[in-house]
């Protein structure tokens, strides 16, 4: 309410006045009496001074004679008086003239596209597949199908069960929802196929569910030695082979592993150490346009810079092909100096943890772990060795056999 009140001020002009006199008092309870605005009384020597209506104040001078205070303009405000001192000034409406003409031709146009719900699909995935279907900042509003987008985006991402696609101001806002359940159940492979090891150990586990066992609990075997084949023999009632026939091998073997690494690093590192010195800058960015200022420095320093962008906007909604850009540089001295004793054990300590985190993550479970430090002239060698327990079995591809092979003494009775 209070804002309406000073924008109708605004539009038609207040004045700011100086009331003289002895009864100055008597003259506000006067203009109070006859309905007329008066506000931010300030007292000021033998009088006050206060903001008053243009109506108001041409009907004052009876009650100012009827007061006895004389009453002066110090200064006008508002929109009817701006225009009367600047009536003069082309250029000035010729300007405003442009901007609002300006301004309505770039709300013709789309200016920025936000997506909403994205979680499996990134902004770029969308906005490379958007720029297929010629939908781009730049582009015509009235060119933009919002349901054809829509009809569009569900067909080429099967995750995407939801689209609503809209054009508010400037901005083309996407919203999607996609399925939390798996689109399709995978294939399983059912190609016949043996285990292999891909790690070299000692078995510690094994369940044999379909194959033939090639190996045995405490067996040690070496990479890519047969585990679990796929050949398996048909026998009939008399417990004789019929044929023999390949079958998908499957089983869990697990083994007790052994893994090692070394790395070699410098002795020395380069470190870096601001100087507290900064500059600033700006950059404005227009379509391909970029036009930036930045203080100069003296090429022999060192500087880190950092910028920050941001789209502009009028509203809301209301984007505009312009960017504002921030830069703030620091300076910086480079040197080199010398790992301590420390410093190496700490990065130490964090290679070797990686390496169990890389372990990890491939569901290998660590049984003993260690790593040590040695120095190597200006270097440092990292040597870590782990002990852990994993799956090592790996399907391999097999040689298919006869589906039929009849038993030695079959084949000589027939002869």
């Amino acid at each position: 309410m209070e804002l309406l009140r000073e924008w109708l001020f605004l539009r038609n002009g207040y004045l700011r006045v100086r009331v003289t006199g002895h009864a100055a008092e008597r003259f506000l309870n006067l203009c109070g009496a006859n309905g007329m605005d008066v506000w931010n009384l300030v007292p000021c020597g033998d009088g006050l001074m206060c903001c008053m209506t243009v109506p108001a104040f041409r009907r004052i001078r009876p009650l100012a004679k009827k007061a006895g205070v004389r009453v002066r303009i110090l200064r006008r405000f508002g929109i009817p008086f701006f225009i009367s001192r600047n009536r003069r000034r082309v250029g000035l409406y010729t300007g405003a003239a442009a901007f609002f003409v300006l301004i309505y031709v770039l709300s013709l146009f789309v200016w920025n596209i936000t997506f909403e719900g994205n979680y499996h699909y990134s902004r770029d995935t969308l906005l490379n597949y958007l720029e297929t279907l010629n939908v781009r900042c730049g582009m015509r509003k009235s060119l933009v199908s919002c349901e054809n987008l829509e009809e569009s985006l569900r067909s080429a991402f099967p995750e995407i069960t939801w689209v609503s696609a809209s054009i508010s101001g400037t901005r083309l806002f996407v919203r999607v929802k996609e399925n939390e359940a798996l689109s399709a159940i995978p294939q399983q492979d059912s190609a016949p196929c043996r285990l292999v090891a891909d790690h070299s150990g000692t078995i510690t586990r094994m369940i044999v569910r379909q194959g033939r066992a090639a190996a045995a609990v405490g067996d040690t075997v070496e990479k890519g030695q047969e585990l679990v084949s796929s050949e398996l023999s048909v026998m009939n009632d008399s417990g004789e082979t019929v044929r023999y026939m390949n079958v998908r091998a499957d089983a869990d073997v697990y083994a007790r592993t052994e893994y090692a690494y070394r790395k070699t690093i410098p002795g020395f590192y380069k470190a870096s150490s601001d100087t507290g010195r900064k500059r600033y800058g700006l950059a404005v960015t227009f379509g391909s346009l970029r036009l930036g200022f930045l203080a100069p420095a003296k090429k022999e320093r060192l500087w880190d810079y950092v910028s920050e962008s941001r789209q502009l906007r009028l509203f809301e909604d209301f984007y505009l092909p312009v960017y504002g850009e921030t830069i703030t540089g620091n300076e910086y001295v480079s040197y080199e100096r010398f790992y301590t004793k420390q410093e190496i054990k700490a990065l130490a300590q964090r290679v070797h943890d990686q390496y169990l985190e890389n372990l990890m993550e491939k569901g290998v479970h660590i049984i003993e772990n260690n790593v040590k430090i040695q120095r190597d002239g200006l270097s440092f060698v990292i040597e870590g060795t782990v002990t852990a327990e994993e799956q090592i079995a790996a399907a391999a591809p097999v040689e298919s056999l006869p589906e039929e092979s009849a038993p030695e003494e079959t084949q000589a009775s027939a002869s």
